[in-house]
């Protein structure tokens, strides 16, 4: 760990630095000069600004994130979704039945999703009470069609959403490589879920590409390690492989 970093524990104070962190927020100003850490971390400080990565942290929804959840339970006019997050997700039946208005009355929701289905949703709006509402219609940019709606015969990984910078790369810079070696279709949910369909050797080889980025989140070079490791030579990629947006991870 270099000297513009620390380990920052809840409650631990970091003196007074602007914070320039996530939309999350991982700072409380407790007072004039005083600021504190809300999460278990670690700090990166320079010219008086901070940045905290969390060790671990619990995905909180925003308006337009892709995201996978799987149906839990059943309300008279759609489906609830566990989306790893502190509240459950909404999806109305309307939006996944569109032959005709639906009648709860004549409609079995289960000929259309189970328990226990996986499915690919942006979230349309989170209220002031928590209310995640979701849509698998694509009404953004950048989201493959295919990846919205029910999911199947996919291999699932789940990982903390404070990884996820780290998977994907800068400028997807890492999920680039991963792409370049392993073929297939591979889904990187916002809220922690990675999806894989392809080969089992693949998958395995996946995973455990994964656990070394998972394990060494913070340290340097890892980018090159991972493209060693697969055998990528990063000379060859190009800035056209990936969006600068990051919009590869939904691809």
């Amino acid at each position: 760990m270099s000297r513009n970093e620390k380990i920052v524990i809840p409650g631990e104070s970091i003196g007074n630095i602007y914070y320039r962190g996530r939309d999350e927020g991982f700072i409380y100003r407790i007072g004039k000069g005083i600021s504190v850490s809300t999460h278990l971390g670690v700090a990166h400080i320079s010219n008086k600004k901070v940045d905290i990565i969390p060790y671990k942290n619990v995905y909180t929804p925003k308006v337009g994130d892709y995201i996978v959840g799987f149906v839990v339970g059943y309300a008279p006019n759609g489906w609830v979704l566990e989306i790893g997050s502190y509240v459950k997700g909404f999806l109305p039946a309307n939006d996944v039945i569109r032959e005709g208005k639906f009648d709860p009355k004549k409609i079995d929701l289960e000929k259309y999703l189970r328990l226990g289905d996986l499915v690919g949703t942006i979230i349309q709006d989170v209220n002031k009470f928590s209310n995640v509402l979701l849509t698998t219609k694509n009404i953004r940019e950048g989201i493959n069609p295919k990846h919205l709606g029910k999911l199947s015969n996919y291999f699932i990984i789940k990982v903390h959403t404070t990884k996820l910078p780290r998977i994907i790369g800068k400028k997807g810079s890492m999920i680039k490589i991963i792409k370049r070696r392993i073929d297939g279709d591979l889904i990187i949910a916002q809220n922690g879920v990675i999806l894989y369909k392809g080969s089992y050797e693949n998958y395995k080889l996946l995973r455990s590409i994964l656990q070394v980025i998972i394990q060494h989140t913070y340290a340097s070079g890892l980018t090159g390690k991972i493209a060693e490791m697969l055998g990528v030579n990063l000379n060859e990629l190009n800035d056209n492989e990936v969006s600068g947006k990051g919009e590869e991870k939904n691809e």
